[in-house]
């Protein structure tokens, strides 16, 4: 990696490594930009080289979390057909409601910013996040989907499962999430086979 770079990647990761730090001990409100780069040990204009606001570095640092804990599971399955299918969502699930139980830290962010953290999930997908996503992705493009409806229906099921998980997690109410879970599957699928046979009346 050239010098630059590598001195610019420093730097996104201390400020990364400082917020994480600051939010964790005393939480996201009482946490300002100027405590972030006074920890971070850089200057504030540089805070801005990398992000839009205090709420994009949350976003963004979700996401890298998430993406280093996925990327350490298991092998991702290929869609071939609706059995295939139903195993990828399954597992789309498991690994994020993983995520959000060993993660309470992270779960109290994204329980005050879902849908932020929706967005950055969809937008800047990595890893085994992105190789889930893409298979999914794959599976709709098949059925007819434009890309508009695809990316809908992807976010509507990802901040159906993130805040309802995050809810049971941190909260236990109404559900807890072994409670929750179960259904997840069913809902999550159950949609998507809807949508299938919608689509194929349309066409006839």
């Amino acid at each position: 990696m050239d010098k630059m770079l590598q001195k610019k990647n420093e730097k996104y990761q201390k400020l990364i490594a400082a917020a994480f730090d600051l939010f964790e001990n005393n939480g996201i409100s009482a946490v300002s930009i100027d405590d972030i780069v006074k920890k971070a040990g850089v200057a504030k204009g540089t805070f801005y080289l990398y992000f839009k606001d205090k709420f994009d570095l949350i976003s963004k640092l979700i996401l890298k979390k998430a993406a280093e804990y996925m990327n350490l599971t298991s092998e991702i399955p290929d869609i071939k057909n609706d059995e295939d299918f139903d195993r990828c969502i399954k597992k789309y699930i498991d690994l994020l409601v993983e995520f959000l139980e060993k993660n309470k830290t992270l779960t109290l962010l994204i329980d005050k910013n879902v849908h932020i953290c929706v967005n950055a999930v969809i937008e800047n997908r990595e890893g085994t996040v992105k190789e889930l996503y893409d298979k999914i992705l794959s599976y709709f493009e098949d059925l007819g989907f434009s890309s508009q409806e695809i990316s809908i229906k992807m976010y509507l099921c990802i901040d159906l499962i993130v805040s309802s998980c995050c809810n049971a997690i941190l909260r236990s109410k109404p559900y807890s999430l072994n409670e929750v879970k179960p259904h997840l599957y069913d809902i999550v699928v159950m949609s998507i086979y809807g949508a299938e046979q919608a689509k194929k009346q349309e066409s006839l």
